[in-house]
């Protein structure tokens, strides 16, 4: 049974939920060092997520992380039967309960928000009353009473839901006067225990105490699935006596389980495919490719299998301008957000997203003061400890970047990266020699100005500065044409000419077809000139709209199968 538990469990994630793991990856940088350690040692609940932590490392690969939590879920099973046994619990109906929540446990860590600390908190729970539960003797069960503010003290929040727990054993399973007395010497041990705690060991709020690392205490915050989770915990005495009391016929045994078994694997199956959020699983694509670096692959995701999302779209904006390609290509997918997906607000849940735009583009020194913010708000990230070091490279405090890099060595599986870090330290011309920070030097602003709610008026700061910077160039022009200001935009296409360009991109040779058709003249080109098909796309598509235009219901539909990846398209139906 075991085996067969460990296998659905591993294959569930490895093919259903394998983007879980780079998204929780990407949310902590374990360090082996002291001071990490610290971090989590000033309140209870901290020990857990720590070990929480050191596990995530595996989440680097799709493979050891659904490895993992297979592992912890069998052995959380194996704990709970050995529960079971102990207090006699029915046998066939004990297996089928055990199903039912191993099914609901898979339901519930396939949340993106569900980490890991969770499942070990559930673990330690089951094991710490088995270890009570199948205790003999009194002096033993008091030992292991004893060893509550320790439990307390790594596991958090997680004892309110062993307390329940043990209470309702002894409710159910004592007998006399103990019944009652060993949930109230419980609930003393507990109570001096949290007045110890607060008072004279760590200082934190009461609501940080009882709430950490999950608020139990407040239905309100918790997921609907951790609620059942937390409920079958809790009343697993009385499950366990309510099996021992039925009795099921020896006929209905024998197909009882079978059946049953089949019915959640269906379910498991059912739910999985269901409830997938497959834009949420392409953002979260999208975001392993920006971390790559893997700009094609971004561009390619987004135009094949296009996402209605500001984030995705953000970050197809983003790959284009890396590529030199945004006025070239950028219809090429859809954009429902306008000149928003150009770049997103500098607001705390959007830092470790919105900081690629200013890195970019050009605008350093506010890339580091926003990986520098989310280091402060979340902790150390992979992203934002990357970000820090090449910036703080670029800018030249390499004091600054080795404090970091030295960080990055005492990690798993990012020493290779910190070893090319370390190499550029105190060599300027090996920061200005490497294939990525090197072009860097090129966008810089040529004098400081102070960085604007704005990012239209920082986008024009920078480029007057930088007349140099294409990026800050052909970001301004993008807006123009995502506002639906074409008029502007063309007026500056007779600078592109200087600025290197031997051709006009096609957006914009698109917005001046349409520009010189309403208008009756050519703008100033500044010397370039439009390719031949330009005209005839723009007659073409003039054509498709008289033939549409009198089924006004179909005609935003046909225009796009037809030039739906067009200015002309953008600008008349958007």
């Amino acid at each position: 049974m075991a085996t067969a538990l460990f296998v659905v469990s591993f294959l569930f994630f490895f093919f259903f939920r394998n983007t879980l793991f780079s998204y929780q990856e990407s949310t902590s940088l374990f360090i082996y060092t002291g001071e990490y350690l610290a971090k989590f040692t000033d309140k209870p609940g901290g020990l857990i997520v720590y070990l929480g932590n050191f596990l995530t490392q595996t989440y680097f690969s799709p493979f050891c992380g659904s490895f993992i939590l297979a592992l912890l879920n069998v052995s959380l099973w194996f704990i709970m039967a050995g529960a079971g046994n102990s207090l006699n619990a029915g046998l066939l109906l004990k297996r089928i309960l055990f199903l039912f929540f191993f099914v609901l446990l898979l339901l519930f860590q396939s949340q993106y928000e569900h980490f890991i600390h969770y499942s070990l908190g559930f673990l330690m729970v089951a094991g710490y009353f088995s270890l009570i539960a199948s205790a003999d003797g009194k002096q033993k069960r008091f030992i292991f009473l004893s060893g509550l503010p320790l439990f307390y003290y790594i596991t958090g929040s997680f004892t309110v839901l062993f307390v329940l727990l043990l209470s309702c054993w002894s409710l159910i399973y004592k007998k006399g006067y103990f019944r009652f007395l060993d949930p109230l010497l419980l609930l003393l041990v507990s109570s001096v225990t949290f007045f110890v705690f607060r008072n004279y060991l760590f200082y934190q709020p009461s609501g940080t105490l009882v709430s950490y690392p999950v608020p139990f205490t407040s239905f309100r915050k918790l997921h609907f699935s951790m609620i059942i989770l937390a409920l079958f915990f809790v009343f697993l005495p009385l499950i366990f006596k309510l099996t021992a009391l039925i009795r099921v016929n020896d006929r209905i045994r024998t197909f009882l389980f079978p059946a049953f078994s089949l019915v959640l694997l269906l379910l498991l199956l059912f739910f999985s495919i269901k409830f997938r959020n497959s834009d949420l699983v392409r953002i979260i694509r999208l975001e392993e490719m920006v971390a790559r670096q893997d700009w094609n692959g971004v561009i390619r995701q987004q135009e094949e299998s296009p996402v209605a999302n500001l984030i995705a779209q953000y970050y197809y904006n983003l790959a284009l301008s890396e590529k030199g390609l945004l006025c070239e290509r950028m219809f090429n997918a859809p954009q429902d957000f306008g000149a928003n997906s150009l770049c997103l607000p500098r607001l705390n849940e959007f830092y470790n997203r919105s900081v690629h735009f200013y890195y970019s583009a050009g605008l350093i020194n506010e890339a580091r003061h926003l990986a520098y913010e989310s280091m402060v708000a979340y902790g150390y990230r992979p992203g934002n400890i990357d970000m820090l070091i090449k910036t703080e490279l670029i800018n030249g405090n390499f004091r600054v970047a080795e404090k970091y890099i030295s960080d990055l060595k005492k990690t798993l599986h990012y020493r290779k990266n910190a070893d090319k870090y370390q190499r550029m330290l105190y060599r300027p011309e090996a920061v200005k020699a490497d294939s990525e920070l090197g072009p860097k030097y090129m966008l810089l602003p040529g004098h400081d100005f102070f960085i604007r709610p704005d990012d239209r008026e920082n986008i024009n700061l920078l480029f007057l500065s930088n007349p140099l910077n294409l990026k800050a160039f052909e970001y301004r022009l993008a807006r123009m044409l995502l506002e639906k200001d074409y008029k502007s935009a063309v007026h500056e296409i007779r600078r592109m000419k200087f600025l290197g360009y031997k051709t006009i991109p096609r957006h914009l040779e698109e917005a001046v077809v349409g520009y010189a058709n309403i208008s009756g003249h050519m703008p100033d080109l500044g010397g370039l000139s439009l390719r031949p098909e330009a005209e005839r796309d723009f007659y073409e598509y003039g054509s498709a709209y008289n033939l549409h235009s009198r089924k006004k219901e179909s005609l935003d539909r046909e225009m796009k199968k037809v030039s739906g990846k067009t200015y002309w398209y953008y600008l008349q139906f958007k």
